[in-house]
């Protein structure tokens, strides 16, 4: 609340004299305190005073916050970080009328954003502000680090420096500030917490948006000042090694972090030049949270023992297939972690090596300099290896050298990029590979996908119309006996998310001896994949809506993992 405002308000119900508010003013500027605070502690007045006054001044009623029995449905009206930024606490509802505790009433414009955000009409009640702040930590829960950083620091603390006007030096200065290094720290730790797999900083003309990446979808979180924007990209660049003069040009470093429990978080950095600014992608590396045990990625039994048995053949070629982001690097790595044994010698051609295995040799892809997943593979085979991973297949020639490697003893692992098992024969009859290469190398072909699981804690059971089914191909027939679920309210759990965690679905075609014959004779796709089936391939859809029967996913999530498929 606006210092003038209060001075002037204890002034008029004569609880100050002008002695008293002068002094009180010159310490609050001198110690950098609330001016209420102030006046507290030199005992002119006490918190019940003043909000006698306030309620008096202002025609609000005074608020009591219970102790407990707040409805949650009334809670889940009021996002958590806009109740702690803002103080604001949710006390009850009635009809279309949200009454609200504030500790300032004069403040409009949060009332209008809570209109807006609440879709009710919103009554102030006023209560001292350490109360508000005590309810929102009981009912909502701790602030996380990084809301609890950006409250403690003002803009102010930051030195503003026009963009032109800045040199390393003084970019030097800002990224060691205390509040930015304080930012930064905390964002990262913040990430790792709610298990994000990348960082987001994206500078704009008024503003700074900070997102995570978690289970596959982009949140936005509470984000700092605009002015700190070239003070954070610089300390960024600072810990990852990058030029911080160089604002022209994308960038690529690396982080290394150690957390609090000990655990060693790496991070991939990215900067990339835009019209307000740097933009900063930092992907988080954390191998504590990397799952390697094939049976907990969600494979169906049948799909992971068909599987099993071809990572276990001496030689041959297994292609995982999927977009970006589906987890097919974790499937190989979960696969080779199984076969990584002292009488084996594996080898990895990765752009870049994600994470490092003890007793595999792994090789980091520079295309620049003529390290390609292709010149890999031909030094691999003069290094006398078992089991060999390449990162992707990208063009004719790694392609070639691949399928030769497969059928040469070696057994072979890659990724490609098509739509689902059955399309990656043809995907590789489009590089050049003839079909009876690919029918001798080829052991099994997986596709696979990543499906957001609706969160324990708030997932609802609900009964669903034949028209939604529908959708996912389904009767009410087919579920009935089991009890299925959608999205919840969001709730701490999932920090609002209404989704916590992400499951594989996966589609295993087994290259058997009639699907080979098929591909020597250049069959239609579409044939080899109805004799997949025939031969009990789960498609993907298929396996996304056992997901659903079995109460992990909802029909919006099938949809949305499984449209191209």
């Amino acid at each position: 609340m606006d210092e003038g405002k209060v001075l002037n308000i204890l002034l008029k119900y004569k609880l100050i004299n002008l002695d008293q508010a002068h002094e009180a003013r010159e310490r609050a500027k001198a110690t950098r305190q609330d001016v209420i605070k102030v006046l507290e502690d030199l005992g002119y007045i006490t918190q019940e005073q003043f909000l006698k006054v306030l309620s008096k001044e202002y025609k609000v009623h005074l608020a009591e916050i219970p102790e407990n029995g707040v409805d949650p449905s009334i809670l889940q009206l009021v996002p958590a970080d806009f109740a702690r930024k803002n103080n604001v606490f949710p006390l009850k509802r009635r009809g279309r009328i949200l009454y609200v505790a504030v500790s300032d009433p004069t403040n409009i414009a949060v009332l209008d954003n809570l209109t807006f955000v609440t879709g009710h009409r919103v009554e102030p009640l006023l209560a001292p502000e350490d109360k508000i702040k005590a309810a929102i930590k009981k009912y909502y829960g701790e602030e996380d680090e990084l809301s609890e950083v950006l409250s403690s620091v003002s803009e102010d603390e930051i030195q503003v420096i026009e963009e032109k006007e800045e040199s390393e030096d003084l970019a030097l200065q800002l990224a060691e500030e205390a509040p930015v290094v304080k930012f930064v720290n905390a964002l990262i730790r913040d990430a790792v917490k709610k298990g994000a797999s990348d960082i987001h900083i994206e500078p704009f003309e008024k503003e700074i948006r900070v997102r995570m990446r978690i289970d596959g979808t982009l949140h936005e979180v509470e984000a700092p000042p605009v002015s700190w924007k070239n003070a954070i990209v610089s300390r960024i660049k600072i810990l990852s090694k990058l030029d911080i003069a160089e604002r022209r040009l994308p960038q690529d470093g690396h982080i290394k972090m150690k957390m609090a429990d000990g655990r060693t978080i790496d991070l991939r950095v990215s900067t990339l030049p835009t019209l307000f600014g740097e933009k900063v992608v930092m992907r988080i590396l954390d191998k504590g949270s990397l799952q390697l045990d094939l049976t907990k990625l969600g494979f169906e039994p049948d799909s992971l023992k068909k599987f099993e048995y071809a990572i276990t053949r001496p030689y041959g070629m297994i292609l995982v297939t999927g977009p970006t982001g589906s987890g097919k690097t974790t499937t190989l790595y979960s696969a080779l972690s199984k076969l990584n044994r002292p009488e084996v010698n594996i080898m990895t051609a990765e752009d870049p090596v994600e994470f490092n295995f003890p007793g595999i040799n792994q090789v980091n892809v520079k295309e620049e300099i003529g390290l390609t997943f292709a010149a890999a593979l031909r030094a691999f085979l003069r290094q006398d290896p078992d089991i060999i991973m390449v990162g992707e297949i990208r063009d004719e020639e790694t392609a070639s050298i691949a399928v030769k490697a497969a059928l040469t003893g070696h057994l072979v692992l890659s990724t490609l990029h098509t739509n689902d098992a059955p399309s990656t024969i043809a995907r590789l009859i489009d590089m050049g590979v003839p079909p009876y290469l690919i029918a001798d190398s080829l052991i099994l072909v997986l596709a696979q996908r990543l499906i957001r699981k609706l969160c324990p804690k708030c997932k609802k059971p609900f009964k669903p119309s034949p028209e939604r089914l529908k959708m996912i191909d389904l009767t009410p027939k087919d579920i009935e006996g089991y009890t299925v679920y959608t999205e919840g309210e969001g709730c701490v759990e999932c920090n609002g998310t209404r989704y916590k965690g992400r499951e594989g679905v996966y589609e295993v075609m087994l290259v058997t001896p009639t699907i080979r014959e098929m591909i020597l004779d250049e069959r239609p796709i579409h044939e080899i994949r109805e004799r997949a089936i025939e031969e009990g391939m789960l498609t993907l859809r298929e396996a996304a809506i056992l997901k659903f029967i079995q109460g992990k996913t909802s029909v919006e999530e099938i949809l949305r993992a499984t449209m191209e498929a």
